[in-house]
């Protein structure tokens, strides 16, 4: 039989390089000079409040890349998406800490990149959170691509992650001597996006399909 798979759910990866230490040395200044934290899903680690990353010429670099993967985000998924930065966090956790499966509501896409890790320090899982559901009816996947119901990635200094804010994850506790030290970032999206080099902003892409294209639609498949 023919297959289509619909309803995909992307996950965007890459590894980058920058100087790490100095950035792990200003996150742990910052911890360590009391600048102010919150307590969300992280248990026994340590998240700040909101920063703003290109307040601190150390961390500048950071806020550079995140910024700039967004973009190449933005045109993977359409040629006129219009996305920006929305707010941006620390998450320090020494050993034993870990984050409990969440998800980040109001906003589009979220990521993390990590700026001190190693093998041990803990991996980030997603679950599908579209199979849960399914999971009320006897069926085994038997590792099937298909019907995955978790993935993981493991932490690598410089490795920037970026997923829909619905997908739930989690982080596994950090079992290294080295403080777990990433940054993360929630991305929301821009109702116009103005092209560069025009003062005319362009709206988002309009999914709405009317009663004709889904005529025309069938009758294709029909064919």
């Amino acid at each position: 039989m023919n297959r289509e798979n619909w309803f995909a759910t992307p996950i965007w990866f890459e590894r980058t390089s920058f100087d790490f230490e100095t950035v792990a040395k200003k996150c742990l200044e910052l911890r360590d000079s009391n600048y102010p934290n919150r307590k969300i899903s992280n248990v026994d680690g340590w998240q700040s409040q909101d920063i703003k990353l290109n307040e601190y010429p150390e961390l500048q670099i950071v806020h550079d890349i995140i910024t700039q993967k967004i973009e190449e985000v933005a045109k993977d998924i359409a040629p006129n998406m219009g996305l920006l930065l929305d707010n941006v966090w620390i998450n320090i956790n020494e050993k034993g800490s870990y984050n409990t499966e969440h998800v980040h509501p109001i906003t589009a896409f979220s990521g993390t990149i990590y700026i001190s890790v190693d093998e041990n320090s803990g991996q980030i899982i997603f679950n599908n959170g579209q199979y849960s559901p399914i999971k009320h009816y006897p069926f085994d996947s038997l590792n099937s691509p298909l019907f995955w119901d978790y993935v993981h990635y493991n932490p690598v200094n410089g490795l920037i992650l970026m997923f829909p804010a619905w997908l739930p994850h989690k982080v596994m506790p950090n079992e290294s001597d080295i403080t777990r030290i990433s940054i993360s970032f929630n991305v929301k999206q821009s109702f116009y996006f103005v092209q560069r080099n025009s003062a005319q902003p362009i709206p988002l892409v309009d999914t709405t399909e009317t009663k004709e294209d889904s005529k025309k639609r069938k009758s294709k498949k029909r064919e």
